[in-house]
């Protein structure tokens, strides 16, 4: 007759050496749970899942439940399972945003009693901003004349929730005319592509902006520059138009008025001005306190012929700098 095991856990060896079968044993610990995660490692984004399966081997006669706990990321509400015919129980462990390693531990139970329990790591990587929101934009460059514009697009994983996109840039503005200017739109909807987009007019000054969109803690960023916006036109005044070169500091204000067919021309745009005698062709006097564009797209400078300056009608050239094709000219008289 065999002497029966009245312990709660008895080792492999020991049971291997029994010729008797105990209905009520409970087998080593390896083989009354295994706990395993697939995969072993998902992206920090939140939502990426491992499924986490618990296989026990105790014996059929026994009612057991299988109960798991995490330190790290997040369990379904429901964490105490019945294993199946398999004598298996599965249960997801969703990532956190925050790179980290979770420890999830499984509890096979008889009632209220612990019969075994182990633990298995998942490691939560750095997820590819990629994988989480992409942007794009209609162009990477557009002239800073302040009504050309481009579409900013956030595309967005579905998984993300809220689905909602916050916008920010650093120059331009995502409002026509705004003073100031709009820099940021918050809380955009994606529509049913999961892509939300906003309009990113230029500024009047030429730059670069970090344009950049947020959802659901995941930021992606691109950069786009605001080019120059140079003059289509040019008109030229001078005040006044005859100067004597008797009184030296004697000086006549030149004025350019520039203008584009669209928006207004950038800040800051240099302008040349040169003077030439009309019976020589030679050049002749000096520009003084020579401006670049401003806000009312007007370029300035001071013509002073000086004392030995050749007379007669002389002809004053305005013209956009490295751009000959762009110019104007104006008549004034140099007197002794």
């Amino acid at each position: 007759m065999c002497k029966q095991f009245t312990a709660a856990i008895v080792w492999v060896m020991a049971l291997a050496s029994s010729a008797c079968y105990d209905p009520n044993r409970i087998v080593a610990p390896d083989e009354v749970l295994l706990l395993t995660a697939s995969p072993e490692a998902i992206p920090a984004n939140g939502f990426s899942t491992s499924r986490v399966t618990a296989r026990i081997t105790t014996d059929v006669h026994r009612t057991v439940t299988i109960s798991f706990t995490s330190a790290g990321g997040t369990l379904p509400s429901t964490t105490t399972l019945s294993p199946d015919s398999n004598g298996e129980a599965s249960i997801f462990l969703t990532s956190e945003t925050v790179p980290k390693t979770a420890t999830v531990t499984a509890e096979v139970k008889e009632g209220t009693t612990v019969l075994a329990s182990r633990t298995v790591t998942v490691r939560f990587d750095a997820a590819s901003p990629d994988s989480l929101i992409r942007l794009s934009t209609s162009a990477s460059q557009i002239e800073a004349d302040g009504v050309s514009s481009i579409v900013v697009r956030a595309e967005v994983n579905p998984s993300i929730s809220p689905r909602t996109v916050s916008f920010k840039t650093t120059d331009g503005s995502f409002v026509r005319d705004a003073s100031p200017a709009e820099m940021s739109q918050d809380n955009v909807a994606t529509g049913a592509d999961g892509v939300a987009q906003v309009q990113l007019f230029a500024p009047k000054t030429a730059g670069t902006a970090l344009v950049s969109a947020t959802a659901g803690g995941f930021s992606a960023s691109q950069t786009v520059s605001f080019v120059p916006a140079l003059p289509d036109f040019i008109s030229l005044s001078a005040n006044p138009l005859t100067v004597s070169i008797a009184n030296g500091p004697d000086a006549i204000e030149v004025v350019a008025k520039l203008s584009r067919s669209k928006g207004t021309v950038s800040k800051n745009v240099r302008i040349e001005f040169i003077a030439t005698n009309d019976a020589t062709g030679d050049p002749i006097g000096r520009f003084e306190q020579v401006t670049r564009s401003d806000d009312a797209e007007t370029a300035k400078a001071q013509f002073v012929p000086g004392t030995s300056a050749a007379t007669g009608l002389a002809t004053i050239t305005a013209r956009v700098a490295d751009n000959n094709n762009v110019l104007a000219r104006i008549k004034v008289n140099v007197t002794p």
